[in-house]
Formats: structure tokens, sequence, C-alpha cells
């Protein structure tokens, strides 16, 4: 009994080991460096990736991918984007690779990038410590080494343009020297002339005076020239009915009942 319970456990004991070397890790993870694994990617499968910092070796200092394979039909752009960070976990540069076009189904083995020219100025290839797949460089980017220095994984997803912000502070810069100087030109004309004299209130009501002036006369000349048309009143009687009560009105009623009552 006892030696069946030391098999189990030896059994166990082994693949608890294997589990953790061969354990893969995923897009967007720091990998340590000399750390062999596999990432699987939405197309790609990149096998035995590993940063290879072994001084002894002809390819120090190196990504290297033993095999990608393109687990998908279409062709896709053969590339990779790895993000690269020193012992701080901070970024120090990124490989961008494209290479061509990698048919469905197609696996192509043994790809080595040195790490030297992507990464930032002042970094050599023994402060990398860690390694990040960012993805499958699927627009074929090849530039953008430096966009992501300085920043943590978690950080990563806006490239810095250092240009646009150079260009915003310059605009910035433009912008407060001409206010500077047109409040500067302002206050001396304020203070030391006679341009904005009552311009608490005076000036604006004169102005205002004025153009009601010139609209009162605008509106009199316009009378004299075109004066209105005369609107007759409305009538509260009808041609007929005025001429039948005007008849009435004219008739002789001396022979009537009623004007022999009143005589």
């Amino acid at each position: 009994m006892k030696k069946i319970l030391k098999i189990v456990i030896l059994v166990i004991s082994i693949s608890f080991v294997y589990s953790v070397k061969a354990a893969n890790y995923s897009v967007k993870e720091l990998i340590p460096v000399d750390k062999e694994t596999t990432i699987i990617s939405t197309h790609f499968s990149y096998k035995g990736i590993y940063f290879n910092s072994n001084k002894e070796s002809d390819n120090k200092y190196s990504l290297i991918i033993p095999s990608i394979r393109n687990n998908f039909e279409d062709e896709k752009p053969y590339g990779i984007s790895v993000a690269l960070f020193d012992r701080e976990k901070k970024n120090i540069g990124t490989i961008n690779y494209c290479e061509g076009m990698i048919a469905g189904k197609e696996e192509k083995p043994s790809l080595i990038l040195k790490a030297e020219s992507y990464l930032g100025k002042g970094y050599s290839g023994r402060d990398v410590q860690y390694i990040a797949v960012l993805g499958e460089n699927e627009t074929c980017r090849q530039e953008g080494a430096s966009d992501y220095i300085g920043q943590s994984l978690e950080e990563i997803g806006i490239a810095k343009n250092t240009t646009v912000d150079d260009d915003a502070k310059l605009t910035m810069n433009v912008y407060l020297v001409v206010g500077g100087v047109l409040l500067f030109l302002f206050l001396m004309t304020f203070l030391f002339t006679n341009r904005y004299k009552n311009v608490d209130g005076d000036d604006v009501r004169n102005g205002y005076k004025k153009y009601n002036k010139q609209l009162k006369e605008e509106r009199e000349y316009n009378n004299r020239v075109n004066p209105p048309p005369v609107v007759e009143p409305p009538k509260e009687k009808s041609d007929e009915v005025l001429a039948q009560e005007q008849n009435a009105a004219n008739e002789d009623k001396s022979g009537t009942d009623l004007h022999n009552l009143y005589k």
C-alpha cells in the first residue's frame, strides 16, 4: 500500500513539474527572459518563443521563435509585436516585425530577432528582463520601437506621440505671448490715453442715442416719400342696407298714423 502511495505521489510531482515548465502564457502577459513558452493569438501559434539572455550563445539578447504557425485558412501577414521590459517592468523598446505573408495552415520555423535595434536610447540587451507579446502585427508595422518606452504593460495601448505634444506646447506658448502683448497694449492705452474715456457706459449710451435718431429720421423720410395707403374702416352694414335706411329717412311721413298721433 505504501509503495502504491509513493508511486502516486511521484507521478503527481512529475506531472506538476512538467506542467509548470510547459505552462503557456497568453498575449499581453509578462514572460521572464529565457522562459520558453507557446503563445496562441487569434490566428497564430508562436511555439517555443523566448528571449535569450545567455551570454555564451551566438544569439544572445535575441527574441527567438522556433516556429510560427497560421492556424487559419486565410493568408496573413507574417509578423509579431513584442514589448521588452526592464527589471522594473517598464518598457524599454518594442519589436514590430513583419516580413511578407504566411499561407493558411502554413508553419515557418526559426525566427531570430536581435534586440539591440529595437531598444530605446541608453538601453542594451542585458537590460531586458521580461517580454510580452502584444499581438500579431496585422497592419505589418515595422516602426514604432520607442512608442511605449517608460510605460508598464497595463499602460500600453496608446502610443506616445512626442511630435504632437511638442507642437501643442509650441502653439500654447505662441498664444500666451500674443495674449500677453495684447493685454499690455490695452493696459497702456487705457491708463495713459483718453481712447477709452467713459468706457463705463456714457459712450455706449451716446452711441445708442445717435443710432435711434438716425432711425427716426429714416422713418419720417420714408413716410413722406412713400406714405402708407389710406385704409378705409370696415363697413358694419352693406351698401344695400345703407341705401334702404337713407330712403326711409327721406320718405314723407306727414300722412302716417304716427305723425298724426304726435301732431
